[in-house]
C-alpha cells in the first residue's frame, strides 16, 4: 500500500515538474538562439499604420512603387524612411516570452502601434537591464532595440520626402520673369538667347533641379513670394514654385502640394539664378 502511495508521489510530482518545465519554456524560450519577428519581406508590405499616443494616425501606401502619406496629409513620402521602417521586418531578438500578464511589459496599453500589412507589432516597457524595448507580436513578447521604436515616434512630417521633384518627374521647361529656357528634341533652348548660354550649363541646371534636396518641408503656411518660377514636366504637367527669403534660407512653395520646402542659400540660388542668366 505504501509503495504504491509512493508511486503514486513520483507521478504527481514528475507530472508537476514537466508542467513547471513546459511553462518555463514557453515563457522563456530564448537562451538557445535569436528569434525572427516577422516571416515577412519588406516588398510583401504595400500599407503601413502607425498609431502613437496623443499623435495623430499616420497611413502610408505604396503606389507603382512609390510611398505616399494618405493620413494625416497626403503628400509623397520620404523613402529612406519609410526602408527605415520597413527594418522591423528583418530584427531578431535573443529572447522571447510568453504573451501573458502583458501589463508587466507595459504592453496593455502600448506606447505605440505599428501595422505592416497584416502583421502588428506593439510597443511597451523598457527592460532596464538591456535598456531594449518590449514588443508584442504575432502572439509573443521580444526584446528589441529601442532605435526601432524612434523611428515609429516621430512625427508625419519627418515621412514627407525632402526632393522637390518626384524621381518620375523629368523638368523640359522652366519661365521666369524675364527668360525662359526649353528642351526640344534634346536640345535647350534660352529667350532671349544669352552669350553665356551653353548646352552643358543648362543640362548642370536642368540636374540642379531634378536632384533638389530640401533640409526640411512642413506644410504650407503664408509666403510673401519674391520669385515664382514655373518648371514644365515631360509629362505635360506645371507647377508653380514660388520663392522667399526666410534668414539664411529659402523657403519654396509647391503650390500643387501645398508643402513647403526649405533649402541652403547656395542651393536656393542654384535653383533660381543660374550661371548662365542675363543679368538683370
Amino acid at each position: 500500500m505504501k509503495r504504491q502511495l509512493w508511486i503514486n508521489f513520483g507521478l504527481a510530482l514528475g507530472v508537476a515538474v514537466l508542467a513547471w518545465l513546459v511553462f518555463f519554456r514557453s515563457e522563456r524560450l530564448a537562451d538557445a538562439g535569436l528569434y525572427k519577428l516577422s516571416s515577412m519581406s519588406a516588398s510583401q508590405v504595400d500599407k503601413i499604420g502607425i498609431s502613437v499616443a496623443n499623435q495623430p494616425r499616420i497611413e502610408l501606401v505604396k503606389k507603382q512603387n512609390t510611398w505616399f502619406l494618405t493620413e494625416p496629409l497626403r503628400a509623397r513620402a520620404d523613402p529612406l524612411r519609410v526602408e527605415s521602417l520597413l527594418g522591423v521586418l528583418t530584427s531578431q531578438s535573443a529572447k522571447r516570452f510568453a504573451a501573458k500578464d502583458l501589463a508587466r511589459y507595459e504592453l496593455d496599453k502600448p506606447l505605440a502601434q505599428l501595422q505592416m500589412g497584416a502583421q502588428t507589432f506593439a510597443f511597451g516597457g523598457v527592460q532596464p537591464l538591456s535598456n531594449q524595448l518590449y514588443v508584442l507580436t504575432q502572439g509573443a513578447v521580444y526584446l528589441i532595440s529601442p532605435v526601432y521604436f524612434l523611428d515609429v515616434a516621430k512625427p508625419a512630417t519627418d515621412m514627407l520626402a525632402k526632393q522637390l521633384l518626384a524621381t518620375e518627374d523629368v523638368p523640359v521647361a522652366f519661365a521666369f520673369p524675364h527668360y525662359t529656357l526649353t528642351r526640344q528634341n534634346g536640345t535647350w533652348r534660352m529667350t532671349p538667347a544669352a552669350d553665356t548660354f551653353t548646352q552643358d550649363n543648362a543640362n548642370t541646371f536642368a540636374d540642379e533641379w531634378t536632384h533638389a534636396l530640401a533640409s526640411d518641408v512642413q506644410p504650407a503656411t503664408n509666403l510673401a513670394a519674391a520669385h515664382t518660377v514655373r518648371v514644365t514636366l515631360q509629362s505635360g504637367k506645371t507647377l508653380s514654385v514660388l520663392f522667399a527669403r526666410a534668414n539664411k534660407e529659402w523657403l519654396l512653395l509647391r503650390e500643387d502640394e501645398g508643402l513647403l520646402y526649405r533649402f541652403p542659400t547656395a542651393a536656393g540660388n542654384a535653383l533660381l539664378e543660374p550661371s548662365f542668366a542675363p543679368k538683370e
